[in-house]
């Protein structure tokens, strides 16, 4: 797993919870990769590459980040990640809140032009909440609050809250152009510390009858559940020691033993639309059929 803790900060929750009201306040808007998802996710954009606060699609773009009408509002926020990092590479900065749903596994960055390794997202947990996860490849985690996270978007990953409680985090994409550390990211290089204390979560292996009874769900898959059983099997890898990827290759397999070609060719374009190349703002649609 390559992403892994950078260093910590420590939270004022009294400055924190003003903020953290005035996100919950705010409606959900329409989701840029809302295909990703299912059940509640909200991002809202508290700088980015327009200063618009609609606006939570990430590009590639020369310019300095703009602070959104968010961002004004949310002055502990603001403050903590401008005294904490470098924001002359900041390219955006959200907060993202997950609830009783998951986002299935994916990579970032693929539609955009610099090489992967050129991107770097740090995670910091705002809230505590031990049913929220998130995964990397083959390893399952859950952040603490404080803690600074790089999360390797650019390999396969996922997240998941299994529960209705609020996990509300704050998520700050930086680009470099040319070679670069990781100490980089940090107005005062002392801040960065990195740590091996993470919170992994222990899985045990996946039993062969849930194996098996995971390949025979191509006897009850169809048009109208598939993107049920994308979700339900995106959930697999957090309760058992899989790689994330394999979700797709389940799909592909349950699809193939169903006998409906239209299941077959979704399941092939949507690992190729999640995990390996897409346009900007290119969308896939699960639940249509054309």
């Amino acid at each position: 797993m390559r992403s892994h803790i950078l260093g910590r900060i420590d939270l004022d929750e009294t400055l924190l919870s003003r903020d953290l009201e005035y996100l919950a306040s705010l409606p959900r808007g329409e989701e840029g990769y809302d295909e990703f998802s299912n059940g509640y996710w909200k991002n809202l954009p508290l700088w980015n590459s327009t200063g618009d606060a609609g606006d939570d699609l990430y590009r590639d773009t020369d310019l300095a980040a703009q602070l959104t009408e968010h961002g004004k509002h949310c002055s502990y926020l603001r403050e903590l990640v401008e005294s904490t990092f470098n924001t002359d590479h900041i390219k955006m900065v959200r907060t993202r809140n997950l609830v009783d749903a998951v986002v299935i596994p994916h990579r970032d960055f693929v539609e955009l032009d610099r090489d992967a390794d050129q991107y770097f997202r740090v995670l910091i947990f705002l809230e505590e909440n031990p049913a929220a996860l998130h995964s990397n490849d083959d390893t399952v985690i859950n952040m603490r609050p404080g803690e600074i996270w790089f999360l390797d978007a650019g390999s396969v990953h996922a997240a998941a809250n299994f529960s209705p409680n609020s996990r509300q985090m704050l998520c700050v994409d930086f680009a470099f152009d040319g070679a670069y550390e990781e100490k980089d990211i940090f107005r005062d290089a002392s801040r960065y510390q990195p740590s091996t204390d993470a919170r992994i979560i222990e899985r045990p292996a996946l039993p062969a009858d849930r194996l098996d009874a995971i390949k025979g769900l191509g006897q009850v898959v169809d048009r109208s559940n598939f993107k049920e059983f994308l979700f339900l099997l995106s959930k697999v890898h957090f309760s058992y020691d899989v790689p994330a990827e394999e979700t797709y290759g389940w799909l592909a397999d349950i699809a193939a033993s169903s006998g409906d070609e239209l299941l077959v060719e979704k399941a092939g374009e949507l690992r190729e639309y999640a995990i390996g190349a897409r346009a900007l703002s290119e969308r896939f649609t699960v639940n249509s059929w054309g």
